[in-house]
């Protein structure tokens, strides 16, 4: 980031190790490289001040992972729309450089957020993965002031879908409501008739499970939920018991499972009736690629 060239976002390795700031906007892959290298642990272990801020969320999620634990003492939670001030401080020559940063909801999946930084750099916005509905931006108090929008000198912008051939890419409601009613089509024939949900990343789906299992009254199939042992909001959706009609439960060779008519899990119902499955995949990018308009549920 030229504005602040000390700190470091969603990259953790080469010269970003040498950031006196390192900042996580989520907890996917894409955005994490370098975050569990030797090199990166190296210098924290040599560090007092250096700090890895992100959301609430983002922390716990991240520290499920065993992979990351040694990040325990070394990342700082900032709540979401709270503006905080954090110092950038040269440990070699004693000067620090105060900032101000603001968390914002970034609506791509929990825990992430967009970071508003503030100081002599000017103000900067850093986007991230971000979904926000039209007429969302208007409502985020912290990138206004005095009625109007805050002179933002830069915006680092998340452009995967910054296309003009991108011209349909249904609501969030659009979709869960196109799943829903196929979800509902199929489980209500009988209790041998399942849905698989093959999800391409381990997490942001949520907001597909808890919609499905609050109008069905099934809980979701997930290999595991510690990520989610302090969300209860979510937690009360989900399952570790094979023994329902919804999964999201994940193997690397989804395609041999749905060849098969077999779910990852291995789930049989427990009279030996064969399951009737169906796959949905929830995919952004699949209308990213169409060349002309497309139903929300394609079969």
């Amino acid at each position: 980031m030229a504005e602040y060239p000390s700190l470091s976002i969603d990259r953790f390795d080469r010269d970003n190790l040498l950031a006196k700031a390192f900042f996580l906007s989520h907890c996917h892959k894409d955005h994490m490289k370098g975050l569990k290298a030797p090199a990166l642990q190296r210098r924290l272990e040599c560090s007092l001040k250096l700090r890895l801020y992100c959301s609430p969320v983002t922390k716990e999620i991240l520290l499920t992972s065993s992979k990351y634990k040694f990040w325990e003492n070394y990342i700082a939670a900032i709540e979401v729309e709270t503006p905080t001030q954090i110092s950038l401080v040269d440990e070699a020559a004693g000067k620090k450089e105060d900032i101000l940063v603001t968390l914002l909801p970034a609506g791509h999946c929990p825990g992430s957020v967009m970071f508003l930084f503030e100081g002599m750099g000017g103000t900067v916005l850093y986007t991230g993965d971000f979904r926000l509905a039209s007429g969302e931006a208007a409502r985020l108090e912290w990138l206004h002031s005095g009625g109007r929008v805050k002179d933002i000198s830069t915006v680092y912008l998340d452009t995967t879908f910054c296309d003009p051939r991108f011209y349909q890419i249904p609501s969030r409601e659009e979709c869960l409501n196109g799943i829903m009613q196929l979800v509902g089509s199929w489980v209500t024939l009988s209790p041998y008739h399942v849905v698989w949900l093959n999800c391409k990343a381990a997490y942001g789906y949520e907001y597909l499970f808890t919609n499905l299992s609050e109008e069905f009254s099934i809980q979701v199939h997930l290999n595991k939920l510690d990520m989610f042992k302090n969300m209860p909001e979510i937690l009360h959706h989900v399952t570790t018991d094979r023994m329902t009609q919804i999964h999201a439960c994940r193997h690397p060779k989804e395609d041999y499972f749905v060849r098969a008519n077999r779910l990852p899990c291995g789930n049989i119902a427990a009279d030996g009736t064969p399951l009737r499955i169906i796959s949905i995949k929830p995919s952004t990018m699949w209308f990213a690629e169409r060349i002309k308009r497309a139903n929300v549920i394609v079969r």
